[in-house]
């Protein structure tokens, strides 16, 4: 029996890879085990959630560009051994060589990831262009509603005897490979003239050229505003739960904050996803800039409860942040061959992880602790962020999508699998 695609099958497939690739954003349960199993430093821990991110970009670059050019089905599925492959080869690294984990981890599990994630937004968006900022802001809010699952689930994994931290990776590895190669199946692009779906994704042809993107000064203002937005959670989020002991949260609290701020990024990329539709994504991520100077400065000093909220409230903003990007790459580049563009604006990411962790220890003590300075630092950069995107208007020429493949999308016909 063939399965039945259409836009409602592939936006669940969608959403399911993205809950299957969302462990960097439980990194922060990893850290304590990591740091006690291979007796290396906070600093040294947290680079792997760092490279983690930078090498995920580069995943979503290559991928997006794969997408483009041969459809979403064979970078997800390459992209997906490689995620596996690397879970699976962090649980065999010797506890006398935690850097293997730079690779295994940071490297190979977030590339491969990097694949996934954009190939699901481009998907999404494709077949559902009368809301792609739903659709979109839907599929990447799986990410942070990902923490509802992982965040027990390692926890667990990780206190039980039998298992522990190593084995936690193998496990979570094969459970993963079940998910992925599932979704796979449904991860096609709707074809405008059979409404069957294209295995070379042929029919989403750029209009913006990479060659033209580079000239177009937009761009650079964009990579100057997101190289600076996750300043703010990039502070906070690795040492969350060293933070949240500082700051007199118990045990039991700092997990719910770290299960609640998975629900907050979920509900941000989701709720600012769709604010996308009824506003441009310049002013949702000006309000977003507003929200993260309040939160990380309020950070600086807050304790217990205040601690808690503002915590919450800069992860969804931050999962705003994440959840309008594919949208700032439409409002400015346009919509067809949105991969390359969504991948050409993730490079500011990769800079901002690689600057990130430069930042924070240069201003931190030697021990690796934050100082009132980081918090003061990263508000004002969100200041910054907030004055560049304010110059940078939307482009008026800017290509509509092809009401030929909205066409096709909309038709929800059943097509069979090459």
């Amino acid at each position: 029996m063939r399965p039945i695609i259409n836009k409602y099958s592939v936006i669940i497939a969608c959403a399911a890879a993205m809950l299957a690739t969302g462990v960097h954003y439980v990194w922060s349960i990893f850290q304590s085990p990591v740091m006690e199993y291979f007796a290396v430093t906070s600093s040294n821990a947290s680079l792997v959630f760092y490279l983690f991110v930078a090498f995920n970009v580069v995943g979503i670059i290559i991928g997006g560009r794969i997408c483009d050019r041969m459809g979403p089905r064979l970078p997800v599925i390459i992209g997906s051994l490689i995620y596996i492959a690397g879970l699976i080869a962090s649980s065999f690294v010797p506890q006398d060589q935690f850097k293997l984990l730079y690779f295994t981890y940071s490297g190979m599990v977030s590339f491969g990831g990097g694949f996934v994630y954009t190939c699901a937004i481009s998907c999404a968006k494709i077949w559902w262009p009368e809301r792609k900022g739903v659709a979109g802001g839907f599929v990447v809010s799986m990410l942070g509603a990902s923490t509802l699952i992982l965040a027990p689930t390692i926890t667990a994994l990780i206190s039980s005897p039998s298992i522990g931290l190593m084995k936690s990776f193998r496990v979570l590895g094969l459970s993963f490979l079940v998910i992925l190669a599932i979704a796979s199946v449904f991860m096609r692009y709707p074809d405008v003239k059979s409404g069957s779906v294209s295995q070379s994704g042929q029919n989403v042809r750029s209009k913006e050229t990479t060659i033209r993107i580079l000239k177009n000064k937009s761009y650079y203002l964009l990579m100057i505003c997101l190289i600076i937005a996750p300043f703010a959670y990039n502070t906070v989020n690795p040492l969350m739960k060293i933070l949240g002991a500082e700051r007199g949260l118990s045990e039991t609290v700092i997990g719910s904050m770290i299960m609640v701020s998975g629900i907050a990024s979920a509900i941000g990329r989701l709720l600012f996803g769709k604010m996308c539709d009824n506003t441009s994504s310049r002013n949702v991520f000006s309000i977003l800039f507003l929200v993260s100077f309040v939160c990380i400065l309020g950070l600086a000093f807050a304790q217990g409860g205040l601690f808690y909220g503002l915590t919450i409230l800069l992860t969804c903003a931050y999962g705003g942040i994440a959840g309008i990007t594919p949208m700032l790459a439409v409002d400015y580049f346009g919509s067809e061959n949105s991969g390359t563009s969504f991948g050409m604006l993730m490079i500011a990411v990769l800079f901002s992880s690689l600057l990130s962790p430069v930042v924070i220890s240069a201003i931190a003590t030697l021990d690796g602790k934050l100082t009132v300075w980081n918090f003061i630092v990263a508000a004002i950069l969100s200041i910054v962020g907030l004055a560049v995107i304010r110059i940078n208007r939307l482009n008026k020429d800017t290509v509509a999508f092809d009401s030929n493949a909205a066409k096709a999308a909309e038709e929800k016909i059943p097509v069979e699998i090459i």
